[in-house]
């Protein structure tokens, strides 16, 4: 529901604009990725394919990521003037102007998306509310946004698009180099040509998973994604939780991975695939700033809420499931331990990162977290002392047997 209150207002207007540029940078990415993929894919099938068919494949692939690179930096631009344009709209806040609003938005929008007519209406219905709260606040029209904080507010967001270019381009360049020597080397080795393979198919992964990353994130800030409440085993699931990632990992893993018993019960009502999806991606935050030699601690358990009043449910009593991921890594200054959660939030250095990733994993935990009703935070001594990222979230005991 948009607010009546002038800086939550236009904090909500431009999450809302976030997730509409969000839901059409995940829709750019989708079709030419799809090309490039199968064509590497099918490449790994060497001499079963013939040499020309291969060229013609390479080429239309290369095709497509020379268009990729630029729909990317048409598309950013595009983000820029927008951002801009809000900005404008809600200090001078013309009356009754949100239509005006949203006509010069999809106006400037590059003539590559103007067939994106599904998404020009649904972002128009995710925007227009907030645009007209925001029209509607009371007050003169220049304390919405004082000119300190549309500073802040574009260095944040010049960094979002800083790192959203970085995490694009860096595999878009390995990839046409990949493509250009498999299509000049026609005579390269088998061992040659499968490492080429191999780092554009690492590459193609890399990108898919952050395109639907950026996929679930539009989903997710739209309220799109549904929770389902299952008997869940939290013992199984951590474990398999866990695993799955181990799986994933390098074999090199920089740090150890130990799971402490749960306390309290085990079998509680949750939704099992979201928690699991959060507890994954936090434990993919601590390994990426976890040194070697390092120690990335689980540790979970149930316990009934004696602080609320008692809830009779079919399904049990009314829980609290806490669960921790502690880790001894780089840790956080004390300073930004409500900012991580941030979209697109990086630590300094951002760009010389060697964990990459764009900054929206825990982002997409908290939406999650929040959508099932519960919470999440950081805690840490301080830089270098290591981190611990903790939920609380409500669940029902088990009841009877009857449940199974």
């Amino acid at each position: 529901m948009p607010s009546t209150e002038p800086q939550l207002a236009l904090a909500q207007l431009l999450a809302q604009l976030r997730g509409v540029l969000i839901s059409l940078l995940s829709y750019t990415l989708q079709t030419p990725l799809s090309t490039v993929q199968t064509t590497v894919e099918t490449l790994f099938e060497g001499d079963t394919i013939p040499a020309q068919a291969q060229r013609s494949m390479i080429r239309l692939s290369l095709t497509e990521l020379n268009r990729l690179s630029l729909l990317v930096e048409s598309l950013l631009a595009y983000i820029n003037q927008v951002w801009a344009l809000t900005l404008d709209f809600a200090q001078f806040r013309p009356s009754k102007q949100s239509a005006a609003y949203l006509r010069s938005m999809f106006a400037a929008l590059p003539d590559t998306f103007k067939a994106a007519q599904p998404w020009i209406e649904e972002a128009s219905a995710r925007l227009r509310p907030f645009l007209d709260a925001v029209s509607n606040v009371q007050g003169d029209f220049a304390e919405l946004i004082w000119p300190q904080e549309r500073a802040l507010l574009e260095q944040e967001w010049r960094q979002m698009l800083a790192i959203v270019n970085h995490e694009l381009r860096t595999p878009f360049t390995t990839l046409k180099v990949c493509l250009e020597t498999l299509e000049a080397e026609t005579e390269a080795s088998v061992t040659d040509r499968l490492t080429f393979l191999e780092i554009a198919s690492d590459d193609i992964n890399r990108l898919g998973l952050l395109g639907q990353d950026l996929e679930l994130l539009s989903r997710l800030s739209a309220r799109q994604v549904w929770f389902r409440t299952e008997l869940v085993d939290l013992a199984a699931l951590l474990q398999n939780t866990i695993s799955s990632f181990l799986r994933r990992v390098p074999e090199a893993t920089p740090a150890s991975i130990k799971s402490e018993a749960i306390t309290g019960v085990s079998l509680v009502w949750a939704d099992g695939d979201h928690l699991a999806e959060v507890i994954q991606r936090l434990l993919d935050n601590a390994y990426r700033f976890t040194a070697q030699a390092g120690e990335i601690t689980v540790r979970a358990h149930v316990e009934i809420d004696e602080n609320k009043p008692s809830v009779w449910s079919e399904r049990g009593e009314l829980s609290t499931l806490s669960i921790d991921v502690s880790d001894s890594g780089q840790g956080i200054s004390r300073g930004k331990l409500a900012c991580v959660f941030e979209c697109f939030y990086q630590e300094e250095g951002y760009l010389r990162r060697t964990q990459g990733g764009m900054g929206i994993g825990l982002t997409i935990c908290r939406y999650l977290i929040e959508g099932m009703g519960g919470r999440i935070w950081a805690e840490s001594p301080g830089k270098a002392l290591g981190s611990r990222f903790c939920l609380r979230l409500p669940v029902h005991e088990k009841k009877g047997d009857s449940f199974t």
